[in-house]
């Protein structure tokens, strides 16, 4: 059996979404999931937003999950993983396997933690036999260790691997 979860972890500005955008391009691949991005306003950092790939009914598509107040004092919103986010991987879980071919949970960090059902959701994606492709900050938390600690992962370290190094040795694995 092939390898068929990925997992890439790093700092955060290493390039760990830009890997990711380089591999569903070279390798078109269809992806559903979900991906994290910024919040900025004038040019400055100002929290995560999280982007379903396939739209969530009943939602907005782009839902802010942290908030920052002070420059090193960050709110994380728990209730969007307790709903958008959890209704977002239900619908990930309940996707016929033909329509995509991989699924992506982009830039998991320490929010996470905080929503159980998010969480085993996310380990219920980890257990399936889909291609995963997980994203996410090298940091402490009970997620990211028990991810870490699993035996059916690659896991990609982009603080000590290049990117050509990661995205040819992925790109060797999937073919």
């Amino acid at each position: 059996m092939k390898p068929n979860k990925f997992v890439i972890i790093g700092k955060s500005n290493t390039g760990k979404s830009y890997l990711m955008d380089s591999l569903i391009e070279k390798l078109k691949l269809r992806a559903i999931g979900y991906r994290m991005h910024s919040i900025k306003f004038e040019n400055e950092f100002k929290g995560y937003y999280i982007h379903s790939i396939d739209d969530v009914e009943g939602y907005h598509n782009n839902i802010p999950v942290q908030t920052v107040l002070k420059k090193k004092h960050r709110i994380n919103l728990v209730e969007v993983y307790d709903t958008f986010g959890v209704l977002c991987l239900t619908d990930v879980l309940n996707k016929p396997k033909d329509e995509y071919d991989c699924i992506i949970l982009d830039e998991l960090g320490r929010g996470e933690d905080a929503s159980p059902e998010f969480v085993n959701k996310i380990n219920n994606i980890l257990d399936s036999d889909s291609t995963v492709f997980v994203l996410m900050k090298n940091v402490s938390s009970p997620l990211i260790s028990d991810i870490k600690k699993r035996h059916d992962i690659l896991l990609y370290d982009m603080d000590n691997m290049s990117q050509d190094e990661i995205e040819l040795n992925i790109k060797n694995k999937l073919q």
